[in-house]
């Protein structure tokens, strides 16, 4: 039987001869092979694959916050020996954010996800935090907003989201998150930033990052900014929201989409009674959602904002509000409070979701679906400063016209 002959690396390794009657090889290390033709019966020429191996991955970012509908590329970094390896991207949950082949990643709804990209035997992660844009849930200060103030608000919110252009400078104790308005053609005034960022922040519950809304100018670098939490780094955030979403999805869990406006209200308001209690005023983060739903101790606005979030999870009509509410009749006396606005089967009413609960064991609906005759003289939109936050230059245009009865329902206490 003849031979077969496969002479691997060719060019790489050998030089070759052809006589009459013989083939020769000429090895690199000076050795020579040679063959009888006679004895060949056909010649195979395979390049051998070269090795490549793969040192290390990483990413551009590590965490990032996005604003739904927007996208963001991440870039990977390799370093690696032999010809360029293959890099494969992949998420981790792909309803929540798409990644292609480039790295290119489409956030798509809220919720927390992992894209993951890799090359041989290694791989880097990015968490990715997605938030809802003003499109997909109701947000009462965005409704408001003509076409371009609604880009204004949205390019601020990504840029708070992302972390873009992140930094501690000078005596600043807290990051700086600026913002080039310059680059995205867009001409605004300091009246209206700190407008449209408080209303980010009565608007999201995931815009807790924000030490407060006050819009600041830079003189060194010529660009506004705002101010982030020292301990809000991205990964830190990433790692908040991703607890916080399934702290919602567990409350929700049993929402299906049949559930009626009333019963969506009635299971989310029920499941954050069982969730968190009142208290943690020590906590610095108890009027937001990390108190809420992490280490699940908050006062009236942590709560206020955690009913706001579930409602937009679940597609209700929600509004933050806040104000004073009567601690005592005799003498009347009143504290600075937050509660909620609800829209079911396009009636709105007030809903206090601390005054229902807060206490373990305690979930009660004294305050559940509200109208105006019920609540008028205990509940009022002015802060104990006399002044309405809800209503003015910072803040909403207008609050929802709220029913004058309470929900009907046959089951109320």
């Amino acid at each position: 039987m003849r031979k077969y002959l496969f002479l691997l690396l060719l060019f790489l390794s050998f030089t070759t001869i052809f006589a009459n009657d013989s083939i020769s090889l000429f090895k690199k290390d000076g050795t020579v092979v040679t063959y009888a033709l006679s004895e060949v019966d056909s010649i195979k020429f395979v390049k051998k694959a070269e090795v490549v191996t793969v040192n290390s991955i990483s990413l551009n970012r590590t965490a990032i916050g996005l604003l739904q509908g927007y996208d963001y590329m991440l870039s990977a970094d390799l370093d690696y020996e032999g010809s360029t390896p293959t890099l494969k991207w992949q998420s981790s949950d792909s309803s929540i954010a798409s990644v292609d082949a480039n790295g290119r990643v489409l956030p798509l709804k809220s919720g927390s996800v992992t894209i993951t990209a890799s090359a041989g035997d290694k791989q880097a992660s990015c968490a990715i935090t997605v938030v809802a844009n003003g499109e997909s849930v109701y947000r009462h200060g965005y409704s408001e907003l003509s076409a371009d103030d609604k880009t204004i608000y949205n390019y601020v919110l990504r840029q708070i989201l992302a972390f873009e252009n992140n930094a501690t400078a000078y005596s600043d104790i807290n990051h700086r998150v600026y913002l080039d308005f310059y680059s995205q053609g867009i001409t605004v005034d300091q009246n209206k930033v700190m407008k449209i960022t408080n209303l980010i922040i009565k608007d999201v519950p995931e815009a807790y990052v924000l030490v407060n809304y006050i819009y600041r100018y830079d003189y060194n670098t010529y660009q506004y900014y705002l101010r982030v939490k020292i301990s809000c780094t991205p990964e830190n955030y990433a790692s908040e929201m991703a607890q916080i979403n399934a702290a919602c999805n567990s409350i929700t869990s049993s929402i299906t989409p049949s559930s009626t406006e009333f019963e969506k209200v009635k299971i989310i308001h029920d499941g954050f009674i069982d969730w968190s209690d009142y208290g943690g005023i020590s906590n610095a983060n108890c009027g937001d959602i990390t108190g809420s739903f992490i280490t699940r101790k908050a006062v009236c606005e942590g709560f206020s904002r955690a009913y706001l979030l579930l409602c937009q999870r679940v597609g209700l009509k929600c509004v933050y509000v806040t104000g004073a509410m009567m601690t005592s009749t005799n003498p009347e006396t009143w504290g600075n409070h937050a509660w909620n606005l609800v829209e079911v089967d396009d009636v709105w009413y007030l809903m206090d979701i601390t005054g229902d609960g807060g206490f373990p064991g305690m979930c009660g609906y004294s305050c559940f679906l509200l109208g105006t005759n019920s609540y008028s003289s205990s509940y009022r939109y002015e802060g104990t400063g006399g002044s309405d936050e809800n209503i003015g230059d910072v803040s909403y245009t207008a609050l929802p016209t709220v029913s004058t009865a309470n929900y009907e329902w046959a089951e109320r206490p």
